[in-house]
C-alpha cells in the first residue's frame, strides 16, 4: 500500500515537472508579448535569443574589435618584471637584457 503512495506521489511531482517545462517552453516560444518579461528571463537564463538580440554584432565584428584592441596594446609602452629573474623588461626587449629570457611579443 505505502509503494503504491510513493510512486503515485512521484510520478505526481515528475508529471508537474514535465508539464512546467512545457509551459516555460510555450511562453519563451510565445511572441504575443504577454509574457516578455519572463520571456526575456528564459532566454537570458538558457542563452536564447535574447544575448543575441541585444548584441547584434556578427563574429566577424566581434573578432575585429579584438584585433583592434590587441594591436592597440601591442601599440603601447609598457615595463614589466621578467618572469624568470623579476628584472624590468620594456616593450622593446625580445630578450631579458639580465637572464636572456625570449620574451613573447604580443603581435
Amino acid at each position: 500500500m505505502m509503494n503504491t503512495i510513493a510512486t503515485a506521489i512521484v510520478l505526481a511531482v515528475a508529471g508537474a515537472l514535465v508539464a512546467a517545462m512545457i509551459v516555460m517552453i510555450r511562453i519563451s516560444g510565445d511572441d504575443s508579448g504577454k509574457h516578455t518579461d519572463l520571456k526575456q528571463f528564459v532566454e537570458a537564463l538558457f542563452g536564447g535569443s535574447a544575448s543575441l538580440a541585444a548584441s547584434k554584432e556578427t563574429p566577424e565584428e566581434r573578432q575585429a574589435e579584438k584585433a583592434i584592441a590587441l594591436q592597440a596594446a601591442a601599440k603601447q609602452p609598457f615595463t614589466e618584471p621578467c618572469p624568470a629573474c623579476g628584472d624590468p623588461v620594456t616593450h622593446q626587449d625580445v630578450d631579458c637584457p639580465s637572464c636572456g629570457l625570449r620574451l613573447l611579443s604580443p603581435q
